[in-house]
Protein backbone atom coordinates (compact mmCIF):
# COMPACT_ATOMS: atom_id res chain seq x y z
CA UNK A 1 0.00 0.00 0.00
CA UNK A 2 1.38 3.25 -1.01
CA UNK A 3 1.61 6.70 1.08
CA UNK A 4 -1.54 8.30 -0.65
CA UNK A 5 -3.42 5.16 -0.18
CA UNK A 6 -2.53 5.02 2.98
CA UNK A 7 -3.52 8.64 3.73
CA UNK A 8 -7.16 7.79 2.08
CA UNK A 9 -7.64 4.63 4.35
CA UNK A 10 -7.00 6.62 7.02
CA UNK A 11 -8.93 9.89 6.18
CA UNK A 12 -11.96 7.17 5.59
CA UNK A 13 -11.60 5.90 9.00
CA UNK A 14 -11.71 9.26 10.63
CA UNK A 15 -15.30 10.01 8.54
CA UNK A 16 -16.63 6.38 9.60
CA UNK A 17 -16.51 6.43 13.07
CA UNK A 18 -17.18 10.84 13.20
CA UNK A 19 -20.11 10.74 11.20
CA UNK A 20 -22.28 9.20 13.67
CA UNK A 21 -21.14 10.77 16.12
CA UNK A 22 -22.10 13.85 14.40
CA UNK A 23 -25.15 13.27 12.18
CA UNK A 24 -26.98 10.59 14.44
CA UNK A 25 -27.21 12.17 17.65
CA UNK A 26 -30.29 13.99 19.00
CA UNK A 27 -29.32 17.24 20.62
CA UNK A 28 -25.82 17.09 19.99
CA UNK A 29 -24.21 19.56 22.05
CA UNK A 30 -20.51 20.92 22.31
CA UNK A 31 -19.44 18.37 24.24
CA UNK A 32 -21.19 15.55 22.31
CA UNK A 33 -19.06 17.18 18.86
CA UNK A 34 -15.94 16.78 20.87
CA UNK A 35 -16.34 13.36 21.70
CA UNK A 36 -17.44 12.65 17.79
CA UNK A 37 -14.04 14.13 17.06
CA UNK A 38 -11.82 12.26 19.87
CA UNK A 39 -13.50 8.95 18.82
CA UNK A 40 -12.40 10.05 15.24
CA UNK A 41 -9.21 10.41 16.19
CA UNK A 42 -9.11 7.35 17.88
CA UNK A 43 -10.33 5.31 14.82
CA UNK A 44 -7.38 6.74 12.84
CA UNK A 45 -4.74 5.77 15.27
CA UNK A 46 -6.25 2.64 15.58
CA UNK A 47 -6.00 2.05 12.04
CA UNK A 48 -2.97 3.84 11.58
CA UNK A 49 -1.11 1.31 14.45
CA UNK A 50 -2.35 -1.63 12.57
CA UNK A 51 -1.27 -0.81 9.21
CA UNK A 52 2.53 0.00 10.23
CA UNK A 53 2.34 -3.15 12.10
CA UNK A 54 1.47 -5.30 9.44
CA UNK A 55 4.39 -3.38 7.58
CA UNK A 56 7.11 -4.43 9.70
CA UNK A 57 5.58 -7.70 9.66
CA UNK A 58 5.70 -7.90 6.01
CA UNK A 59 9.40 -6.94 6.12
CA UNK A 60 10.32 -8.73 9.30
CA UNK A 61 8.18 -12.19 8.70
CA UNK A 62 7.30 -12.09 12.53
CA UNK A 63 3.87 -12.94 12.24
CA UNK A 64 2.97 -12.13 16.28
CA UNK A 65 3.33 -8.43 14.82
CA UNK A 66 0.14 -9.38 12.41
CA UNK A 67 -1.72 -10.91 15.55
CA UNK A 68 -0.99 -7.35 17.52
CA UNK A 69 -2.80 -5.15 14.36
CA UNK A 70 -5.38 -7.31 14.29
CA UNK A 71 -5.71 -5.61 18.11
CA UNK A 72 -5.37 -2.44 16.78
CA UNK A 73 -7.91 -3.25 13.90
CA UNK A 74 -10.61 -4.44 15.96
CA UNK A 75 -10.18 -0.86 18.20
CA UNK A 76 -11.38 0.79 15.39
CA UNK A 77 -14.86 -0.95 14.99
CA UNK A 78 -14.78 -0.05 19.04
CA UNK A 79 -14.37 3.37 18.33
CA UNK A 80 -17.24 2.86 15.60
CA UNK A 81 -19.71 1.27 18.20
CA UNK A 82 -18.91 3.77 20.74
CA UNK A 83 -19.53 6.84 18.34
CA UNK A 84 -23.05 5.90 17.59
CA UNK A 85 -24.29 7.41 20.68
CA UNK A 86 -28.11 6.34 21.93
CA UNK A 87 -28.83 9.13 24.29
CA UNK A 88 -28.12 12.56 25.42
CA UNK A 89 -27.86 13.61 29.56
CA UNK A 90 -31.26 13.77 30.87
CA UNK A 91 -32.93 11.41 29.02
CA UNK A 92 -34.28 8.54 30.02
CA UNK A 93 -32.04 6.22 27.75
CA UNK A 94 -28.96 7.87 29.90
CA UNK A 95 -28.66 4.88 31.83
CA UNK A 96 -28.76 2.18 28.86
CA UNK A 97 -26.43 4.39 27.35
CA UNK A 98 -24.32 4.52 30.72
CA UNK A 99 -23.87 0.35 30.66
CA UNK A 100 -22.93 0.36 26.77
CA UNK A 101 -20.61 3.01 27.94
CA UNK A 102 -19.50 0.25 30.60
CA UNK A 103 -19.43 -2.65 28.07
CA UNK A 104 -17.67 -1.26 25.29
CA UNK A 105 -15.02 0.36 27.51
CA UNK A 106 -14.67 -3.37 29.17
CA UNK A 107 -14.15 -4.64 25.59
CA UNK A 108 -11.69 -1.65 24.61
CA UNK A 109 -9.23 -2.50 27.72
CA UNK A 110 -9.43 -6.30 27.16
CA UNK A 111 -8.91 -6.14 22.97
CA UNK A 112 -5.33 -5.45 22.78
CA UNK A 113 -3.62 -7.62 25.75
CA UNK A 114 -5.96 -10.68 24.90
CA UNK A 115 -4.75 -10.63 21.38
CA UNK A 116 -1.07 -10.16 22.44
CA UNK A 117 -1.37 -12.76 24.70
CA UNK A 118 -2.67 -14.99 22.11
CA UNK A 119 -0.37 -14.61 19.54
CA UNK A 120 1.88 -17.90 20.07
CA UNK A 121 -1.10 -19.66 19.05
CA UNK A 122 -0.94 -22.19 16.25
CA UNK A 123 -2.00 -20.32 13.12
CA UNK A 124 -1.50 -20.57 9.21
CA UNK A 125 -3.83 -18.31 7.67
CA UNK A 126 -5.17 -14.84 8.10
CA UNK A 127 -8.64 -15.90 8.41
CA UNK A 128 -7.62 -17.56 12.38
CA UNK A 129 -6.65 -13.68 13.44
CA UNK A 130 -10.59 -12.72 14.20
CA UNK A 131 -10.89 -15.76 16.41
CA UNK A 132 -9.98 -14.26 19.82
CA UNK A 133 -11.35 -11.07 19.26
CA UNK A 134 -15.14 -12.87 18.69
CA UNK A 135 -14.96 -14.13 22.02
CA UNK A 136 -13.74 -10.40 22.99
CA UNK A 137 -17.00 -8.98 21.66
CA UNK A 138 -19.29 -11.85 23.87
CA UNK A 139 -17.27 -10.81 26.48
CA UNK A 140 -18.06 -7.49 25.95
CA UNK A 141 -22.31 -7.57 25.31
CA UNK A 142 -22.29 -10.05 28.36
CA UNK A 143 -20.26 -7.11 30.51
CA UNK A 144 -23.81 -5.08 29.00
CA UNK A 145 -26.25 -7.31 30.46
CA UNK A 146 -24.32 -7.48 33.68
CA UNK A 147 -24.62 -4.48 36.33
CA UNK A 148 -21.73 -2.79 36.06
CA UNK A 149 -22.53 0.58 37.19
CA UNK A 150 -25.59 1.80 39.72
CA UNK A 151 -27.63 4.15 37.18
CA UNK A 152 -26.98 7.93 36.39
CA UNK A 153 -24.42 8.34 39.29
CA UNK A 154 -21.80 6.62 37.90
CA UNK A 155 -20.73 5.10 40.83
CA UNK A 156 -19.24 1.53 40.44
CA UNK A 157 -20.33 -2.11 41.74
CA UNK A 158 -18.31 -4.28 43.62
CA UNK A 159 -18.70 -6.46 40.20
CA UNK A 160 -17.92 -3.34 38.43
CA UNK A 161 -14.66 -2.50 40.16
CA UNK A 162 -13.54 -5.82 40.01
CA UNK A 163 -14.04 -6.19 36.24
CA UNK A 164 -11.55 -3.17 36.00
CA UNK A 165 -9.37 -4.59 38.00
CA UNK A 166 -9.24 -7.49 35.69
CA UNK A 167 -8.49 -5.67 32.82
CA UNK A 168 -5.77 -3.39 34.77
CA UNK A 169 -4.11 -7.04 35.37
CA UNK A 170 -4.34 -8.18 32.27
CA UNK A 171 -2.94 -5.21 30.80
CA UNK A 172 0.21 -5.70 32.92
CA UNK A 173 0.77 -9.37 32.19
CA UNK A 174 0.30 -8.97 28.65
CA UNK A 175 3.12 -6.03 28.72
CA UNK A 176 5.46 -8.28 31.02
CA UNK A 177 4.87 -11.17 28.41
CA UNK A 178 5.12 -9.36 25.51
CA UNK A 179 8.55 -7.47 27.06
CA UNK A 180 9.48 -11.36 27.60
CA UNK A 181 9.37 -12.56 24.48
CA UNK A 182 10.92 -8.96 22.57
CA UNK A 183 13.68 -10.24 20.13
CA UNK A 184 17.36 -8.86 20.43
CA UNK A 185 17.51 -6.33 17.34
CA UNK A 186 13.67 -5.82 17.35
CA UNK A 187 13.38 -3.67 20.41
CA UNK A 188 11.76 -0.43 19.01
CA UNK A 189 9.25 -1.91 17.18
CA UNK A 190 8.19 -4.54 20.20
CA UNK A 191 8.87 -1.96 22.66
CA UNK A 192 6.13 0.55 21.24
CA UNK A 193 3.52 -2.13 21.14
CA UNK A 194 4.73 -2.57 25.06
CA UNK A 195 4.20 0.84 25.91
CA UNK A 196 0.41 0.76 24.91
CA UNK A 197 -0.28 -1.91 26.74
CA UNK A 198 1.60 -0.46 30.01
CA UNK A 199 -0.65 2.50 29.36
CA UNK A 200 -3.85 0.17 29.69
CA UNK A 201 -3.95 -0.36 33.09
CA UNK A 202 -4.15 3.91 33.46
CA UNK A 203 -7.16 3.88 31.46
CA UNK A 204 -8.38 1.11 33.75
CA UNK A 205 -7.91 2.70 36.86
CA UNK A 206 -9.59 6.49 35.36
CA UNK A 207 -12.59 4.30 34.52
CA UNK A 208 -12.90 3.52 38.24
CA UNK A 209 -13.89 6.48 38.89
CA UNK A 210 -16.56 7.37 35.70
CA UNK A 211 -18.18 5.22 33.16
CA UNK A 212 -20.33 8.07 31.84
CA UNK A 213 -19.11 9.21 28.46
CA UNK A 214 -20.91 12.71 29.38
CA UNK A 215 -19.41 12.71 33.37
CA UNK A 216 -17.01 15.32 33.60
CA UNK A 217 -14.40 12.75 35.14
CA UNK A 218 -15.08 10.18 31.54
CA UNK A 219 -12.64 12.81 30.24
CA UNK A 220 -9.06 12.04 31.59
CA UNK A 221 -10.06 7.70 30.78
CA UNK A 222 -10.56 9.27 27.25
CA UNK A 223 -7.67 11.32 27.08
CA UNK A 224 -5.57 8.39 28.58
CA UNK A 225 -6.72 6.25 25.50
CA UNK A 226 -5.71 8.84 22.71
CA UNK A 227 -2.48 8.70 24.37
CA UNK A 228 -2.14 5.09 24.56
CA UNK A 229 -2.92 5.15 20.89
CA UNK A 230 -0.52 8.33 19.77
CA UNK A 231 2.54 6.84 21.92
CA UNK A 232 2.87 3.52 19.44
CA UNK A 233 2.00 5.30 16.53
CA UNK A 234 3.97 7.61 16.87
CA UNK A 235 7.43 5.41 17.91
CA UNK A 236 6.06 2.69 14.79
CA UNK A 237 5.98 5.93 12.42
CA UNK A 238 9.38 7.09 13.31
CA UNK A 239 10.81 3.25 12.95
CA UNK A 240 9.04 2.60 9.60
CA UNK A 241 9.87 6.25 8.18
CA UNK A 242 13.76 5.22 8.98
CA UNK A 243 14.31 2.30 7.46
CA UNK A 244 11.25 0.90 5.30
CA UNK A 245 8.75 3.36 4.43
CA UNK A 246 10.15 4.68 0.74
CA UNK A 247 12.31 1.63 0.50
CA UNK A 248 10.07 -1.14 0.80
CA UNK A 249 7.93 0.96 -1.57
CA UNK A 250 10.53 0.43 -4.53
CA UNK A 251 11.21 -2.95 -2.94
CA UNK A 252 8.38 -3.85 -4.09
CA UNK A 253 8.62 -2.52 -7.42
CA UNK A 254 12.16 -4.41 -7.69
CA UNK A 255 10.67 -7.13 -7.14
CA UNK A 256 8.01 -7.18 -9.90
CA UNK A 257 10.48 -6.30 -12.55
CA UNK A 258 12.46 -9.12 -11.62
CA UNK A 259 9.52 -11.29 -11.63
CA UNK A 260 8.38 -10.34 -15.19
CA UNK A 261 11.96 -10.84 -16.17
CA UNK A 262 11.90 -14.11 -15.11
CA UNK A 263 9.26 -14.88 -16.40
CA UNK A 264 9.81 -13.52 -19.87
CA UNK A 265 13.46 -15.15 -19.95
CA UNK A 266 12.66 -18.94 -18.25
CA UNK A 267 16.61 -19.85 -19.55
CA UNK A 268 18.06 -16.89 -17.74
CA UNK A 269 20.93 -17.65 -18.18
CA UNK A 270 23.26 -17.28 -14.82
CA UNK A 271 21.02 -19.39 -12.89
CA UNK A 272 22.50 -22.45 -11.01
CA UNK A 273 22.01 -25.77 -13.08
CA UNK A 274 22.35 -27.53 -9.11
CA UNK A 275 19.00 -28.88 -8.21
CA UNK A 276 17.57 -26.35 -5.94
CA UNK A 277 15.55 -29.59 -3.85
CA UNK A 278 17.39 -32.16 -1.16
CA UNK A 279 17.64 -34.95 -3.72
CA UNK A 280 21.65 -36.25 -4.41
CA UNK A 281 22.64 -34.12 -1.43
CA UNK A 282 25.54 -35.94 0.31
CA UNK A 283 24.81 -37.70 3.54
CA UNK A 284 25.31 -37.18 7.40
CA UNK A 285 28.59 -39.14 7.26
CA UNK A 286 29.50 -37.78 4.38
CA UNK A 287 29.56 -34.27 5.59
CA UNK A 288 30.97 -35.34 8.87
CA UNK A 289 34.41 -37.31 6.71
CA UNK A 290 34.66 -33.38 4.75
CA UNK A 291 35.14 -31.66 8.06
CA UNK A 292 37.32 -34.31 9.79
CA UNK A 293 39.52 -34.21 6.76
CA UNK A 294 39.90 -30.67 6.58
CA UNK A 295 41.77 -30.59 3.46
CA UNK A 296 39.25 -28.02 1.75
CA UNK A 297 40.88 -24.99 -0.39
CA UNK A 298 40.56 -21.73 -1.24
CA UNK A 299 40.20 -19.48 -4.41
CA UNK A 300 40.43 -16.17 -4.67
CA UNK A 301 39.05 -13.95 -7.47
CA UNK A 302 39.69 -10.31 -7.87
CA UNK A 303 37.12 -7.72 -7.62
CA UNK A 304 38.00 -4.42 -9.91
CA UNK A 305 37.06 -0.71 -9.55
CA UNK A 306 35.60 -0.67 -13.00
CA UNK A 307 36.35 3.20 -13.40
CA UNK A 308 39.93 2.82 -12.74
CA UNK A 309 40.68 -0.98 -13.48
CA UNK A 310 42.62 -1.25 -10.56
CA UNK A 311 42.39 -4.64 -7.88
CA UNK A 312 40.70 -3.74 -4.31
CA UNK A 313 40.03 -6.67 -2.94
CA UNK A 314 39.46 -10.34 -3.05
CA UNK A 315 36.66 -12.56 -2.87
CA UNK A 316 37.34 -15.74 -0.88
CA UNK A 317 35.43 -18.88 -2.63
CA UNK A 318 35.54 -22.57 -0.97
CA UNK A 319 36.53 -25.31 -2.57
CA UNK A 320 36.51 -29.08 -1.58
CA UNK A 321 37.08 -30.81 -4.66
CA UNK A 322 35.12 -33.51 -6.58
CA UNK A 323 31.87 -33.77 -8.07
CA UNK A 324 29.85 -32.05 -6.00
CA UNK A 325 29.25 -28.49 -6.36
CA UNK A 326 29.81 -26.27 -3.15
CA UNK A 327 26.95 -24.95 -2.49
CA UNK A 328 25.56 -28.68 -2.27
CA UNK A 329 27.77 -29.32 0.13
CA UNK A 330 26.89 -26.56 2.34
CA UNK A 331 22.67 -27.09 2.15
CA UNK A 332 23.55 -30.80 2.89
CA UNK A 333 25.66 -29.27 6.25
CA UNK A 334 22.56 -26.88 6.90
CA UNK A 335 20.25 -30.28 6.67
CA UNK A 336 22.38 -32.48 8.52
CA UNK A 337 22.95 -30.16 11.70
CA UNK A 338 26.62 -29.72 10.68
CA UNK A 339 26.37 -26.01 9.16
CA UNK A 340 28.14 -24.16 11.71
CA UNK A 341 31.05 -26.82 11.91
CA UNK A 342 31.36 -26.30 8.39
CA UNK A 343 31.22 -22.96 8.28
CA UNK A 344 33.64 -22.46 11.06
CA UNK A 345 36.47 -24.91 8.60
CA UNK A 346 35.84 -22.83 5.01
CA UNK A 347 36.04 -19.44 7.32
CA UNK A 348 38.91 -20.38 8.92
CA UNK A 349 40.79 -21.49 5.97
CA UNK A 350 39.45 -18.34 4.27
CA UNK A 351 40.88 -15.68 6.97
CA UNK A 352 44.16 -17.17 6.47
CA UNK A 353 44.83 -15.94 3.10
CA UNK A 354 44.53 -12.28 4.18
CA UNK A 355 47.84 -12.42 5.70
CA UNK A 356 49.10 -13.16 1.80
CA UNK A 357 47.08 -10.03 0.31
CA UNK A 358 48.31 -6.32 -0.52
CA UNK A 359 47.49 -3.97 2.45
CA UNK A 360 45.48 -1.69 0.39
CA UNK A 361 43.31 -4.94 -0.37
CA UNK A 362 40.15 -6.21 1.32
CA UNK A 363 38.86 -9.97 1.64
CA UNK A 364 35.32 -11.14 0.80
CA UNK A 365 34.08 -13.92 2.78
CA UNK A 366 31.28 -15.66 2.30
CA UNK A 367 29.15 -15.90 5.67
CA UNK A 368 25.47 -17.79 6.09
CA UNK A 369 23.07 -15.97 8.40
CA UNK A 370 22.96 -18.70 11.49
CA UNK A 371 26.70 -18.71 11.52
CA UNK A 372 26.43 -14.96 12.71
CA UNK A 373 25.27 -15.82 15.89
CA UNK A 374 27.60 -18.77 16.41
CA UNK A 375 30.09 -17.27 19.05
CA UNK A 376 33.21 -19.32 17.81
CA UNK A 377 32.88 -18.04 14.37
CA UNK A 378 32.70 -14.33 15.57
CA UNK A 379 35.53 -15.24 17.71
CA UNK A 380 37.49 -15.87 14.49
CA UNK A 381 35.99 -13.14 12.76
CA UNK A 382 37.39 -10.47 15.34
CA UNK A 383 40.65 -12.24 16.00
CA UNK A 384 41.28 -10.81 12.28
CA UNK A 385 41.45 -7.45 10.66
CA UNK A 386 37.77 -6.52 10.65
CA UNK A 387 38.80 -3.27 8.71
CA UNK A 388 40.35 -5.10 5.34
CA UNK A 389 36.78 -7.56 5.68
CA UNK A 390 33.76 -7.87 3.91
CA UNK A 391 31.30 -10.25 4.81
CA UNK A 392 28.62 -11.06 2.26
CA UNK A 393 25.70 -12.69 3.64
CA UNK A 394 24.63 -16.23 1.59
CA UNK A 395 21.47 -17.77 1.56
CA UNK A 396 22.46 -21.42 2.72
CA UNK A 397 19.90 -20.85 4.70
CA UNK A 398 17.42 -18.39 5.40
CA UNK A 399 17.84 -15.78 7.89
CA UNK A 400 15.08 -16.59 10.33
CA UNK A 401 15.54 -13.38 12.51
CA UNK A 402 16.65 -9.95 11.11
CA UNK A 403 16.69 -8.42 14.25
CA UNK A 404 19.77 -11.24 15.89
CA UNK A 405 21.50 -10.69 12.32
CA UNK A 406 21.34 -7.24 12.35
CA UNK A 407 22.70 -6.80 15.99
CA UNK A 408 25.43 -9.24 15.14
CA UNK A 409 26.65 -7.06 12.17
CA UNK A 410 26.44 -4.46 13.80
CA UNK A 411 29.22 -5.69 16.21
CA UNK A 412 31.02 -6.13 12.74
CA UNK A 413 30.33 -2.76 11.43
CA UNK A 414 31.75 -1.37 15.01
CA UNK A 415 35.30 -3.02 14.32
CA UNK A 416 35.21 -1.78 10.99
CA UNK A 417 33.77 -4.51 8.69
CA UNK A 418 31.88 -3.78 5.71
CA UNK A 419 28.64 -6.15 4.96
CA UNK A 420 27.35 -7.16 1.57
CA UNK A 421 24.41 -9.00 0.33
CA UNK A 422 25.52 -11.68 -2.32
CA UNK A 423 23.29 -12.48 -5.18
CA UNK A 424 20.68 -9.67 -5.57
CA UNK A 425 18.32 -10.44 -8.22
CA UNK A 426 18.83 -14.01 -8.12
CA UNK A 427 16.22 -14.53 -5.01
CA UNK A 428 13.22 -12.67 -3.74
CA UNK A 429 14.92 -13.06 -0.41
CA UNK A 430 18.40 -11.50 -1.52
CA UNK A 431 16.03 -8.19 -2.11
CA UNK A 432 14.64 -8.60 1.77
CA UNK A 433 18.27 -8.64 2.68
CA UNK A 434 19.18 -5.38 0.85
CA UNK A 435 15.84 -3.66 2.67
CA UNK A 436 16.51 -5.19 6.56
CA UNK A 437 20.17 -5.08 6.31
CA UNK A 438 20.95 -2.40 4.99
CA UNK A 439 24.40 -3.34 3.88
CA UNK A 440 27.99 -1.47 2.98
CA UNK A 441 28.07 -3.13 -0.96
CA UNK A 442 24.86 -5.09 -2.58
CA UNK A 443 26.08 -7.82 -5.43
CA UNK A 444 24.69 -7.89 -8.36
CA UNK A 445 23.99 -12.06 -9.60
CA UNK A 446 25.11 -12.81 -13.10
CA UNK A 447 21.81 -13.70 -14.16
CA UNK A 448 21.33 -10.08 -14.31
CA UNK A 449 24.73 -9.04 -15.66
CA UNK A 450 25.78 -11.63 -18.35
CA UNK A 451 23.61 -10.28 -21.23
CA UNK A 452 23.37 -6.17 -19.53
CA UNK A 453 25.21 -4.77 -22.39
CA UNK A 454 22.36 -6.10 -25.39
CA UNK A 455 19.55 -6.14 -23.14
CA UNK A 456 17.68 -3.13 -22.21
CA UNK A 457 15.50 -5.04 -19.59
CA UNK A 458 18.00 -6.20 -18.08
CA UNK A 459 19.99 -2.69 -18.13
CA UNK A 460 16.49 -1.00 -16.75
CA UNK A 461 16.58 -3.60 -13.74
CA UNK A 462 20.42 -3.01 -13.23
CA UNK A 463 19.58 0.56 -13.20
CA UNK A 464 16.90 0.23 -10.95
CA UNK A 465 18.57 -1.78 -8.01
CA UNK A 466 21.88 0.46 -8.34
CA UNK A 467 19.04 3.82 -7.56
CA UNK A 468 17.93 1.26 -4.64
CA UNK A 469 21.16 0.64 -3.14
CA UNK A 470 22.13 3.55 -3.67
CA UNK A 471 18.89 5.04 -1.33
CA UNK A 472 20.36 2.49 1.47
CA UNK A 473 23.53 3.94 1.37
CA UNK A 474 25.40 0.94 -0.56
CA UNK A 475 28.35 0.39 -3.15
CA UNK A 476 27.34 -1.80 -5.96
CA UNK A 477 29.36 -4.81 -7.02
CA UNK A 478 28.17 -6.87 -10.17
CA UNK A 479 29.26 -10.55 -10.69
CA UNK A 480 29.69 -12.56 -13.90
CA UNK A 481 31.88 -9.89 -15.78
CA UNK A 482 32.29 -12.16 -18.75
CA UNK A 483 33.31 -9.98 -21.83
CA UNK A 484 34.37 -6.74 -22.29
CA UNK A 485 31.05 -5.05 -23.54
CA UNK A 486 29.26 -5.66 -19.99
CA UNK A 487 31.77 -2.81 -18.40
CA UNK A 488 30.63 0.09 -20.07
CA UNK A 489 26.78 -0.67 -19.67
CA UNK A 490 27.57 -1.51 -16.25
CA UNK A 491 29.65 1.58 -15.95
CA UNK A 492 26.55 4.03 -17.16
CA UNK A 493 24.06 2.15 -14.54
CA UNK A 494 26.20 3.67 -11.86
CA UNK A 495 27.67 0.08 -10.92
CA UNK A 496 31.57 0.66 -9.49
CA UNK A 497 32.68 -2.53 -8.87
CA UNK A 498 32.82 -5.82 -10.64
CA UNK A 499 33.96 -9.50 -11.04
CA UNK A 500 33.86 -12.10 -13.15
CA UNK A 501 35.76 -13.92 -15.80
CA UNK A 502 36.77 -12.02 -17.93
CA UNK A 503 38.30 -9.97 -15.11
CA UNK A 504 40.28 -12.28 -13.75
CA UNK A 505 39.59 -15.98 -12.90
CA UNK A 506 39.49 -17.91 -9.44
CA UNK A 507 42.68 -18.65 -8.27
CA UNK A 508 43.06 -21.59 -5.80
CA UNK A 509 45.29 -20.97 -2.77
CA UNK A 510 47.82 -23.46 -0.80
CA UNK A 511 46.91 -22.09 2.21
CA UNK A 512 46.99 -24.65 5.20
CA UNK A 513 45.90 -23.95 9.08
Amino acid sequence: MGTNATVVVIVLAAVAVGVPGLVLLPGAGGSTFLLAAIYAVGGMLALGNAYLLILQATVTQDRRLLWAAAGFATLLGIYIVRSIDPAVPGTPAADVDLRLAAALSVTWLLTLPITVLTATLPRQQLWLFPVPLVVLSAAGWAAFETPLVRGSDVRLTGQGRGVLLGCAVMGVLAALWWRQRVPKGNRGVWGWVGAALLLTPMVAVLRGFSLGRHDPTSWPALAVELVTLVVPFTGLYIVSLRGYLRQARHWHELEAEVRRLRASSALLPGLSITPEDDAGLPESDEVADLIARADNQVALQPVYDLATMKVVGQEALARFGGRVPTDRWFRAAVLHGQGPELERLTLAKALATLASMPADQFLAINAAPACLHDDKVLELLEGSDLARLVVEITEHDAVNDYGLTREALAVLRTRGALIAVDDVGAGFASLRHVLLLQPDVVKLDTSLTRDVHDNQRQLAIVTALVRFSTEVGATVLAEGIEVAEQIPALLDAGVTLGQGWHLGVPVQQGTTV
